[in-house]
């Protein structure tokens, strides 16, 4: 299992959008599951966040392999660079967090 963690500063007004482009049935999601190495996308909020500052969240995307999504990220360079393009004005930041292989027990 390959696991890619994710974290992103959310403009305020733009939270509704990206939680809905982010969650578990959202965009992001829908491009990776046309994969079937893809296993999940959870999307968790920071809620030790000040909540005077924007809001914060994590992605975590798992696939099969690392030569599976990185088979995907080839395959599917428009789609996704479209996607994240769509995606981008919503943030203030975006930072990989890490990547790594999981055994899953």
């Amino acid at each position: 299992m390959f696991v890619i963690l994710w974290e992103f500063d959310v403009k305020q007004e733009c939270e509704e959008m990206f939680t809905s482009a982010y969650s578990r049935h959202g965009e992001w999601a829908r491009l990776f599951a046309s994969d079937p190495k893809f296993r999940e996308t959870r999307l968790f909020r920071d809620m030790a966040r000040d909540a005077a500052a924007s809001p914060r969240y994590l992605t975590m995307d798992v696939w099969a392999s690392r030569e599976d999504y990185e088979h995907f990220l080839h395959e599917n360079r428009e789609a996704y660079q479209e996607l994240d393009a769509k995606c981008g004005g919503w943030t203030t930041r975006e930072r990989h967090l890490q990547s790594f292989d999981a055994d899953g027990r």
